[in-house]
């Protein structure tokens, strides 16, 4: 395997604040298995929620998340990402969550758009006090 050094692409991101985009999901899962729209689900991928990374049984909570801020997005089909979510998590389950378990979240939030994509040239000096330094060299 060979190292390939990629110069880092950087974008300008242009938010409309004008309206929120609203969204909505929704998971059920009976005895551990999802049975709510399972075919015609739909949701954006890469969300990560950070006190989730240590709850494997968040998984429910997450697909209605991620199912939210992708119905959140199709009400503005210009929009490349979700500024500023705000998620309502409303969740019911029988006894101990054990047999039934539903997981009902609203987002709300800007729709925003990427512009300006470029590269910038990384290149790392070291100073005569030992600390390293990043100096970016930007193409314009």
């Amino acid at each position: 395997a060979r190292n390939v050094e990629l110069d880092p692409i950087k974008a300008d991101i242009e938010v409309n604040q004008e309206r929120k985009l609203i969204g909505e999901g929704v998971a059920v899962y009976v005895l551990g298995f999802r049975v709510s729209d399972i075919g015609e689900q739909k949701e954006v991928d890469g969300i990560t929620y950070y006190n989730d990374k240590f709850r494997p049984l968040n998984r429910g909570r997450n697909k209605a998340r991620a199912m939210a801020a992708y119905n959140a997005l199709e009400t503005c089909p210009d929009c490349d990402v979700l500024v500023h979510p705000k998620f309502e998590v409303i969740e019911s389950k029988s006894p101990f969550g054990i047999i039934y378990h539903k997981y009902t979240v609203r987002v709300s939030g800007y729709g925003a758009k990427y512009k300006n994509f470029r590269t910038e040239k990384e290149l790392k000096l070291i100073g005569d006090d030992g600390k390293e330094y990043i100096v970016i060299e930007e193409n314009n």
